[in-house]
């Protein structure tokens, strides 16, 4: 069954939207912030990267254009506020794959955005990458830390080969692209994360010697 590009954009925006609002709060709490800071961490962490992608195609950021994707954030941040408030604990596994979820949603959501405003193969590379990882991004500068996609997580290479193979098999079927890109881009992240996967740093572990 074939669907509009845009509803699908919508579709897999919304489900990043809340399993990023989870990982925003998370940090936020290992940072000992106070309600609203945790608020503004779920929901910028869940709509940064949507809203940077959307300035770079020049357009409307969607999160202004539909307001229920910032019901969807705040809906997520509230939720794991109340999970942390009654400090319910949950499986790392269950964390784990919510990212991989998010994670992937956005990069189909930035591929198929990239390759409905016409561009190839590279846009829907980077378009994928900027929106599964620029929430995260802002998300650490907000935390006073390096951001952890540059030294630690495999979380960029993921999203992009995810944006790379919904381009890749977009003509034949998009809904197929949705899937197999988010399925490529769940994959490479939980293999990452299960196995510690990092890219080498020139150097080895300290980094360059000087």
């Amino acid at each position: 069954m074939e669907f509009d590009t845009a509803t699908l954009v919508g579709a897999f925006d919304r489900a990043g939207i809340v399993a990023f609002a989870f990982s925003g709060v998370e940090v936020g709490a290992r940072r000992n912030l106070d309600v609203f800071g945790l608020l503004v961490m779920g929901v910028v962490t869940a709509t940064g990267g949507g809203v940077m992608r959307d300035v770079i195609l020049d357009r409307l950021p969607l999160i202004l254009a539909h307001p229920d994707y910032l019901a969807w954030a705040v809906g997520g941040a509230i939720a794991a506020v109340v999970l942390i408030w009654r400090r319910a604990r949950y499986p790392r596994f269950v964390l784990r794959i919510a990212e991989a979820g998010g994670l992937g949603a956005f990069a189909v959501a930035g591929a198929l955005t990239a390759i409905g405003a016409g561009l190839g193969w590279s846009g829907a590379m980077l378009m994928a990458i900027v929106t599964a990882v620029g929430g995260g991004v802002i998300r650490d500068l907000l935390a006073d830390r390096v951001p952890v996609v540059l030294h630690s997580e495999v979380n960029a290479t993921a999203a992009g080969l995810g944006g790379l193979a919904t381009w890749a098999v977009y003509s034949q079927s998009n809904s197929v692209a949705a899937l197999f890109g988010l399925s490529v881009a769940a994959l490479v992240y939980s293999a990452g994360a299960a196995f510690d996967l990092r890219l080498p740093r020139p150097g080895g572990r300290g980094g360059v010697r000087r």
